[in-house]
Parts: structure tokens; C-alpha cells; sequence
């Protein structure tokens, strides 16, 4: 009797694990706060905050062969994909040591857009980081690798863009970080230039966020 019991609690056990490894699905975007640096604060603090969250990073979830990875285009490497575990561990954490992430999940309109928007950016891994922040030159900074592969049944890209700002919103003042950054490649700021970031992102009404 007793070892049925046991089975039953280990059963029960290993399904809620499961349930909760089987929140995300496929084509969810993952909003993230990284850990502070001069880089994530600036890009924190160029769009419209989520309720009291600001977020710099955001990926795309791919599930495959029981597997779930995140497709993110980041500045050391590019375009790649990595394990949904090493996504949540690059996370800040909240007092209780979880990863600061929220869920992105396409509203039914577009549940259609999902697998096309995965192909895009599976066939754009290996592209490089767009570090100038700059449409149409075959590279891709995270906001700007969702956009362009989430597209509608019409051909629309779902994600809207808008005129880029590099200034803190507090100060009307570019962020130092900016300014040192640009400099260094002899390179304008490019300001109102048109593009995304992951706050106004996940602001979108094409999406619905889940905790």
C-alpha cells in the first residue's frame, strides 16, 4: 500500500513538473530584465515601462523535439538559439530569486502568424547584432528580429514601429552610454530614426502578457 502511495505522490509530482516546464509555447515571446548595466538602462529607459517593469531584452520561444530554446539576437554573438535555461539564468532576479521574464502570447488573430514567424527566424540565426540600431542592413538587435519575423496573413508586420529615442524620457538627455558608444564609431545617434524596443513591445495589443 505504501508503495502505491509513493508512486501516486511521485506521479503527481513529475506531471506538475512538466505542466509548469509546458507554460511557454511555441512562438510565446519572452520579455526579460537583465541585470543592470550602462547598456540595459539605456535601452530600459527608450520605451513606455510595462505597469512598473521596464525590460531590455526580448526572445522568441521555439519549441522542438521536447525541447524548449529561445531564438534572441544578442550583442556578443548575433542571432542564435539558446536553452530556455540559459535565457531565464542571464535574467535579473526578483527578491525571491526568480527570473524577472513575462510572456508575450500572440492574441488568436495572429495564432496563424506563429510557425511562419519561427521558420524567419530559425533561416536568420548566425546574422549579426545590429549595433548601429539601423532598418534593412541584414542585422538584427532583439526587438528588431521579432518584428520583422511576426507578420500577418496579409503580409503586415504585427509589431508596429515608431521613431526611435536614445534619450532618457526623465531628462530629454541622450544616455551616456549612447553617446560614448556612438562616438567611439564615428557614428550620429540615430534618433527618430524608426524602429523597436522591447518595452513598447510589450505594450502591443497584438499580444497578451502572462506572469
Amino acid at each position: 500500500m505504501k508503495y502505491w502511495v509513493v508512486c501516486l505522490f511521485a506521479a503527481a509530482f513529475l506531471l506538475s513538473c512538466k505542466d509548469k516546464e509546458m507554460h511557454y509555447r511555441q512562438g510565446d515571446l519572452l520579455f526579460q530584465a537583465n541585470e543592470p548595466s550602462d547598456f540595459s538602462n539605456a535601452v530600459k529607459g527608450a520605451g513606455k515601462a510595462y505597469e512598473d517593469y521596464t525590460f531590455s531584452h526580448v526572445g522568441i520561444v521555439d519549441i522542438s523535439n521536447g525541447d524548449t530554446n529561445v531564438i534572441e539576437a544578442v550583442p556578443e554573438e548575433g542571432v542564435r538559439i539558446v536553452p530556455l535555461k540559459q535565457f531565464l539564468a542571464q535574467s535579473k532576479k526578483d527578491d525571491n530569486g526568480k527570473p524577472i521574464i513575462f510572456t508575450g502570447r500572440l492574441i488568436s488573430k495572429y495564432s496563424n502568424a506563429v510557425s511562419p514567424a519561427l521558420n524567419r527566424a530559425r533561416a536568420l540565426v548566425g546574422k549579426a547584432y545590429d549595433s548601429v540600431f539601423l532598418p534593412d542592413n541584414d542585422a538584427y538587435y532583439c526587438s528588431e528580429l521579432v518584428e520583422h519575423c511576426f507578420i500577418d496573413d496579409k503580409g503586415r508586420h504585427i509589431f508596429a514601429t515608431s521613431p526611435m529615442s536614445f534619450k532618457d524620457s526623465r531628462t530629454n538627455e541622450f544616455f551616456p552610454a549612447w553617446v560614448e558608444f556612438f562616438s567611439r564609431i564615428n557614428m550620429p545617434i540615430p534618433e527618430g530614426v524608426a524602429g523597436t524596443n522591447p518595452n513598447d513591445m510589450a505594450n502591443s495589443n497584438a499580444i497578451t502578457i502572462i506572469r
